[in-house]
């Protein structure tokens, strides 16, 4: 079974004020490294980061992470665009995507690999997504190929929640490792853990 992790970075980054949030420092290192080495640890079989109108400084940021770079023209009609132009790029022998914000920073290859072996345990047949201590869907999502159409469709910012239908919930017992980073009082907190 092919999987892929398709990580969104294209956003605005409107609620973090000047700057992208994913450029942010963290401890020595932008924020999206910090997600991007989770995932490079967790052992998907492709990577692929769906960048906007930061694309130079996103793309040097990420030189020692091999991935695929996707450049997301309409990076500014939201969350659904990226999605869509990053499944538009995916092989035909992908089984299954996991889709990760780029503001993950607290991430571990071991959710991952806990979220991964879930969605492969099911034949990658389902949904798989991280859920928070109550049960609620939280990212990261994974997706079986039968998606991928509707996935390809997406458009604006609806993202791909309102998709999800039945599911499989992996409650993540480290309700940090689920902070999103979207202005700078989470910066502070991410700093702080």
């Amino acid at each position: 079974m092919q999987i892929a992790a398709l990580v969104l970075a294209a956003g605005r980054s409107r609620r973090f004020g000047p700057g992208n949030k994913l450029l942010a420092d963290l401890e020595g290192t932008p924020v999206l490294a910090h997600t991007l080495a989770a995932v490079s640890a967790a052992g998907f079989d492709r990577t692929l980061v769906v960048t906007g109108q930061d694309h130079a400084a996103l793309t040097n940021a990420l030189q020692r992470f091999r991935v695929q770079i996707v450049s997301c023209a309409d990076d500014g009609e939201g969350m659904g665009t990226s999605i869509a132009a990053g499944v538009a790029v995916l092989a035909p022998d992908i089984d299954g995507i996991a889709i990760i914000p780029g503001d993950m920073p607290l991430l571990t290859p071991h959710t991952l690999q806990t979220l991964l072996q879930t969605f492969a345990a099911h034949a990658g047949s389902s949904i798989v997504y991280a859920a928070d201590r109550d049960g609620a869907q939280r990212n990261p999502v994974f997706w079986p190929r039968s998606y991928m159409p509707q996935l390809a469709a997406l458009k604006g910012e609806r993202g791909a929640k309102s998709l999800i239908g039945k599911a499989i919930a992996v409650r993540i017992s480290d309700a940090n490792e689920l902070l999103d980073v979207d202005d700078p009082s989470d910066l502070v907190k991410a700093c702080n853990i």
